[in-house]
């Protein structure tokens, strides 16, 4: 629902300023993106490329928003690429990662997507660059995102899966960890 709100705000700033075709541009993409998530069943497992491939529509969209501010790096190694995770339990992560890292930024942020395999683990990390009064979301954390992927990875993993997030010298990073993988092969 913030997603949504937020981009048709935008939308109507943009036609507010005369920014129409700006403002049809991003249209277009939430059109697209809207079609491309109803398609999807959320009790569906799904490879991490499907995952990443809606991922990319969201972020096209953020892109009209944010122009220059926000750039992307979408990364899904081979191997990672048929593992089987419930469907948009990486939304949340980027939605954060715009809300905390590129909305408060004058400066350009960078957000990455990477999938790997690790010691047999499926390791998907979201990351961008901080921001200074960007505060670090940890153990405590009550963000109803990090709740929901918390649930869900409990609902289909038990305690053998888990959500970590972290700050380091200049990124924040959130890290779904799920072992045991599921190939879609």
């Amino acid at each position: 629902p913030h997603f949504l709100f937020n981009t048709l705000n935008s939308i109507s700033a943009l036609i507010v300023t005369n920014r129409n075709e700006d403002a049809e541009t991003m249209t277009d993409k939430l059109s697209s993106f809207l079609r491309s998530s109803l398609a999807c069943d959320p009790t569906q497992m799904v490879p991490p490329e499907n995952e990443l491939s809606l991922i990319e529509e969201y972020l096209d969209i953020e892109a009209v928003r944010f122009g220059v501010r926000l750039q992307v790096e979408l990364d899904c190694a081979p191997e990672a690429g048929k593992a089987l995770v419930p469907s948009f339990l990486v939304q949340p992560l980027v939605e954060n990662a715009i809300k905390h890292g590129v909305a408060p930024s004058r400066d350009p942020v960078r957000v990455t997507v990477k999938a790997r395999v690790s010691d047999g683990d499926l390791c998907i990390t979201v990351a961008n660059d901080s921001v200074p009064d960007q505060k670090c979301i940890t153990g405590g954390r009550t963000g109803l995102g990090h709740d929901n992927i918390e649930r869900r990875l409990e609902t289909v993993y038990g305690k053998a899966a888990s959500l970590t997030t972290a700050k380091d010298d200049d990124r924040y990073k959130g890290t779904n960890s799920i072992p045991q993988i599921q190939r879609a092969d």
